[in-house]
Formats: C-alpha cells, structure tokens, sequence
C-alpha cells in the first residue's frame, strides 16, 4: 500500500558549532531636548528704483536685395542614362524596333559585347556574315540603335570606341537582352546544381 502524502518529514538536527545563544540589545533611553527655535528676520530688502528710459529706435534700411535672376536653363526632357554625346549634341537611345531584329541588323549584339573593336573592324566577310564584313556588321548595329541611318552616315567615322561600347551597354538595358542572359545562365547553373 502507498504511503500517505504528504510524507511525514523528521525534524532536522540543529546545526553544529554555534550553540551560543546572541545576547539581546540593550534599548538606550530617549532624550526629551527640543530643538531651539530660530528667531525670524523681519528686516525687508531696499526695492530697486524701476528705469523710466526706453531704448533709441533702430532707423531702417531703405536697401532692396537684389532680385534673383530666372532660370535660363529647362530640365532635360530626355534620360540622361540613355543617351550618348556625338559631336556635342545629346542623342537618346530609345528601345530598338522590331524591324532591326528581322532584319538581323540588331541581332549582332552578343557578338559585338564579346569581339573587341579594333579586332571586330578586321573580320571579312564569310566569318560571321556571309554578306557583311566587321565594318558592315557595326554600322548596321548603330543604325538600329540610333533609328536614323542618316545621322550614323554623318557621324561614323567621328564616333570613338567609348561611345560604341556605350551604345551597345544602354541598347542591352533597354530591349532587356543582359537579363535574359543574365536568367537563362541562372537556369543553366540551377539544373547544373540538381
């Protein structure tokens, strides 16, 4: 049969060593002093004379401050990421049409990102296009890029490799090709992975 709860509990030993019982506190008597009063002051302090001057009025300044002159310049109404300077004039890139791409003037774009200029100008053609040469292939893609084969007529030969690179960085942003890429090898490396 169980025990019951609670246990019964046996009463602990008292402590060894420390047998001396404390002596209790003597109480000290209480003291019956008051504390003395001190005396009140009854002495009042001199009032200050109030000053009956008012101060001299300040003459005023009959100056105009000069008018700020209007902004001659307007914002731009154009996206300055977009845009290549030619000839100091500022030309904004705007996404290429359809019609570059069939005609496969605009479609050269990975092989201009890869080929550096100054080899890209030397290929003839047969190596990339059966009718076009590396010359052919670059003013055809700038033509695309600019919407206007006039402009790239009068400005090709003046154009530096800075602003070749630039065009084709910003018409990769703009008709999305980089991230497509940029998602097609993400895929590649996520199947890669499985």
């Amino acid at each position: 049969m169980p025990k019951p709860i609670p246990f019964p509990t046996k009463p602990k030993d008292a402590p060894v060593g420390r047998e001396e019982v404390p002596e209790t506190p003597i109480e000290s008597e209480q003291l019956d002093i008051q504390p003395e009063e001190t005396p009140q002051v009854e002495v009042k302090p001199d009032e200050t004379p109030k000053v009956e001057t008012t101060p001299e009025e300040t003459p005023k300044v009959e100056e105009t401050p000069d008018e700020t002159p209007p902004k001659v310049e307007m914002p731009l109404d154009v996206n300055e990421e977009n845009c290549v300077t030619v000839n100091g004039k500022l030309i904004e890139l705007k996404p290429t049409k359809v019609r570059y791409f069939r005609n496969q003037t605009a479609s050269t774009y990975n092989i201009l990102k890869t080929i550096p200029l100054s080899e890209l100008l030397t290929i003839n053609k047969g190596i990339i296009d059966e009718r076009r040469d590396g010359d052919q292939i670059l003013y055809d893609y700038l033509v695309a890029a600019f919407d206007d084969s006039e402009f790239v007529r009068d400005n090709y030969d003046n154009l530096d490799a800075d602003q070749v690179e630039r065009v084709i960085k910003i018409t990769g942003r703009l008709n999305h090709i980089e991230e497509k890429i940029e998602a097609q090898r993400k895929n590649r490396e996520a199947q890669a992975n499985r």
